[in-house]
């Protein structure tokens, strides 16, 4: 009796093609869930509805700049420019509880079982302040910074009027009617900007992340330092050896990294 030859192909393309619906669907939830993807839909939705709500015959918006600096590059995420001033936009998707003040270094986002902390936003918009005052030639007076968290976040902690969420970063940007510029000087700023920006691609995409990520390792290079006792004869580093022969033979002791050049040491207490 012959035997036909069933294609496991086939047997699957009937389910695939009668839920296919659901599979999609699926896949596009589980998607929505990364990261990376949330933080381009929440990206979108800020452009859309500062698009949306600012007439664009008065405010200019340019968003995902990266502009030159004197040490590599700076990413702002939103710009409006206007004459009313010039609005430097700040974003966060952030969700759970937000606790920080405007002076402190770190503020910190917590959930039921687990807390971290992140870079203060206002110090983090205020490199992107200055760097679009020096590359435009902006007047102090006339730039705003502002922080925008649009996640499902709660302050737990009052924030200055310039830390909001969506709605009241509009109604911030609203509410400044004095004109501070007039429609030459509008387009003189608008063209710095244009002209001074990196151009947008993956590769100065991917050099500024790279910058990002040396900054952050000399951070923490630097703050290791500091935590390391400096030796009071040389300046030097300590660091915790053992002793591996003699009298002391398993005692820990605090020795100078410059050794032999250096032969300073302590005996540590016993543990």
């Amino acid at each position: 009796m012959e035997r036909t030859l069933v294609d496991p192909l086939s047997l699957l393309a009937g389910p695939v093609l009668a839920y296919w619906w659901a599979i999609l669907l699926i896949a596009l939830s589980t998607l929505a869930r990364l990261t990376v993807v949330k933080g381009c839909i929440g990206e979108a939705m800020r452009h859309v509805a500062l698009r949306l709500r600012l007439p664009r015959e008065h405010y200019h918006l340019r968003r995902n700049l990266t502009l030159p600096t004197s040490d590599g590059s700076t990413q702002v995420d939103h710009v409006v420019v206007s004459r009313y001033g010039v609005f430097v936009i700040e974003t966060k998707n952030y969700g759970g509880w937000i606790f920080g003040k405007p002076l402190d270094k770190t503020w910190t986002q917590k959930f039921p079982h687990r807390s971290s902390a992140f870079q203060n936003p206002l110090h983090q918009n205020h490199k992107h302040v200055r760097t679009l005052a020096e590359l435009a030639a902006i007047d102090d007076a006339a730039l705003f910074s502002l922080v925008v968290f649009v996640g499902p976040s709660t302050f737990k902690t009052p924030m200055p009027p310039n830390v909001t969420r969506l709605r009241g970063c509009l109604a911030y940007v609203r509410a400044r009617q004095a004109p501070l510029f007039d429609d030459a000087e509008v387009t003189r700023i608008l063209g710095r900007i244009d002209d001074g920006r990196l151009e947008p691609s993956w590769r100065t995409h991917a050099a500024h992340v790279e910058h990002v990520r040396a900054l952050r390792a000399g951070r923490e290079r630097a703050e290791a330092a500091l935590r390391q006792p400096a030796c009071p004869h040389c300046g030097g580093t300590l660091d915790e050896y053992v002793y591996k022969t003699g009298v002391h033979i398993g005692q820990a002791f605090q020795g100078c990294t410059r050794f032999p050049a250096c032969r300073y040491r302590v005996d540590l207490p016993a543990r």
